[in-house]
């Protein structure tokens, strides 16, 4: 589609009242600003033209045309037009005038069709791909508009060929500078999210200190090292890095307009400028563009992280789900064997007795379960633990009552050592049997797959250190591999057909909650160590 076919896509006449009322408001409001800036950057004019190294209103311009559409462009044109009479009275006649405004107009334009197509639907700098795409569309796009630009006036006779390079690199410059310290800030104020970020800066007490170094170290250099301030501009690195790091791309861009406003502001002030503005525009232009990066990048780093912890809350949510379910598995299979063979006695009308003990496992088996789920919801909401000292005595008869519950019914042998005099530890009881469980119960399935009749598991408890204690759980199986060993503990990662790949992933993480660790040898059977703390107040 050809631009003046996008110019004419949606004329004033198609559109209803109620649009063109809008239409009339945005270009009341539009055409002051554009004098204002264009009146604000009439700073060392080249030639009789009056190209200036600093040009933000053709921001405002692209912008606008950028987030209303380019049926805006015939107000541009007008503003354009009208600025040249009232703030550069430049010669060449109404002719010129309007072909070069024209040019213009076309040109920006163009850059805000192209980054009305290439930046994201939102059109805000939110990424670093968005952000190069702005720099380059608009490094380009100015570059062609001021070859546009000159060739009206040189063919005006209105700039001789001696100046038409140095006219050409300050409008390119003036562009290039102007529209990438004025455009961002506008973008960000059509962004509520960016918007409310820059609203908050003043709240900050951190941000007035920011801003008293910015204007203290641009006075420095403009004033404090003459005359030569080209020397001293690499100070206002250091302020911008921080801010940007501080406050991401709306505290840079607060520092970047500073910087540019008090270089305005000196050139208006001073009737011989140390340094050609022409230099030291370019040196803004590198200052821009390192804030402009740093600040999205600080603002995707912080998007990341909190993404990344949204995924973390889900994935933990889903591991709680998925562990509550593979533990709780165990106690309701359990349930339903006792309840079939209560049931059976039942029919039988076999003794009182019998029944009775049948329930007294129920009732343990489902107290059980609901432990199990009520503890591992709260270590996973808030990572709580109850921890008390047990005993040496407590936690052996813990695993021999594990060890045969886990074994009942099979061939595989269980057994259980321990060295003497052994200190209490301090644990979440829950917990820890929750661990050892699945260790003997891993260690039950191996065995079964890999040594069906004549396997054994051995828990063998032993003073690691003087403030820990070493529980190791292993099998007469053949091992794992190493290939397997090194995602074992990740969660998902199961080599059981119906397993959940949970079980070793949530036994690790209660571990190292306890201060402790679990971890697999490498051994030419299957072998698990967990090592866990002794209680403080003994041994």
């Amino acid at each position: 589609m050809s631009m003046i076919e996008r110019l004419s896509r949606f004329p004033l006449w198609a559109l209803s009242s109620q649009a063109v009322g809008r239409y009339a408001l945005e270009a009341a409001i539009f055409v002051p600003l554009y004098l204002a800036l264009d009146w604000a950057s009439y700073i060392e004019p080249l030639g009789s033209f009056n190209i200036t190294p600093w040009n933000p209103g053709p921001a405002l311009a692209i912008v606008w045309m950028m987030h209303a559409g380019l049926a805006r462009a015939p107000v541009v044109l007008f503003a354009t037009f009208l600025a040249d009479n009232v703030a550069r009275d430049p010669p060449g006649g109404y002719g010129v005038m309007l072909l070069s405004a024209l040019a213009l107009t076309i040109g920006y334009a163009l850059i805000a069709a192209t980054l009305r197509a290439l930046l994201p639907a939102e059109r805000t700098l939110g990424t670093i791909r968005a952000l190069t795409t702005l720099v380059t569309v608009v490094a380009v796009g100015t570059a062609i508009n001021g070859v546009t630009f000159l060739g009206v006036l040189a063919a005006a006779a209105l700039l001789s060929p001696d100046v038409l390079l140095q006219g050409w690199l300050r409008f390119w410059i003036g562009d290039v500078v102007g529209i990438l310290v004025t455009a961002p800030f506008l973008l960000i104020a059509t962004d509520a999210d960016k918007r409310s970020e820059l609203a908050a800066l003043p709240r900050r007490t951190e941000s007035y200190l920011q801003a008293g170094l910015v204007a203290t170290t641009l006075w420095l250099i403009l004033a404090g090292l003459a005359p030569d301030p080209s020397h001293g501009f690499f100070l206002l690195f250091p302020p911008l890095i921080w801010i940007a790091l501080r406050s991401g791309l709306a505290g840079a861009l607060v520092a970047i307009t500073m910087v540019q406003l008090g270089i305005v502001l000196s050139f208006h002030q001073q009737t011989e400028p140390a340094l050609p503005i022409i230099e030291l525009q370019a040196l803004v232009a590198t200052l821009t563009l390192t804030g402009l990066y740093l600040g999205v990048m600080v603002d995707e780093r912080r998007r990341a992280k909190e993404q990344l912890n949204q995924s973390l809350h889900l994935a933990t949510a889903g591991e709680m789900a998925g562990a509550i379910t593979h533990e709780v598995s165990q106690p309701l299979t359990a349930l339903a064997s006792y309840s079939r063979s209560a049931k059976l006695l039942i029919e039988a009308g076999r003794g009182d007795a019998e029944l009775a003990t049948l329930v007294d496992k129920i009732l343990s088996e489902s107290l059980r379960a609901s432990r199990v789920v009520r503890r591992l919801r709260e270590f996973f909401r808030a990572g709580s633990m109850r921890l008390q000292p047990l005993p040496s005595a407590e936690l052996l008869g813990m695993i021999e009552r594990l060890g045969t519950e886990v074994t009942e019914g099979t061939t595989i042998s269980f057994v259980k050592s321990a060295d003497p005099d052994l200190p209490a530890v301090r644990l979440d009881r829950v917990q820890i049997e929750l661990v050892l469980r699945n260790l003997i119960g891993n260690a039950l399935d191996s065995l079964e797959e890999h040594a069906p009749g004549h396997g054994q598991i051995t828990v063998s408890v032993k003073r690691d250190s003087a403030k820990r204690l070493r529980i190791v759980v292993a099998d007469n199986g053949p091992g794992i591999a190493a290939g397997a060993r090194q995602h074992l503990f990740r969660p998902f990662a199961s080599g059981k057909p119906n397993g959940m790949g949970l079980g070793l992933a949530v036994s690790r993480a209660i571990a190292e909650a306890h201060g402790g660790s679990l971890s697999v040898q490498a051994a030419g059977h299957g072998e698990f160590h967990l090592v866990l703390p002794l209680d403080s107040g003994h041994g």
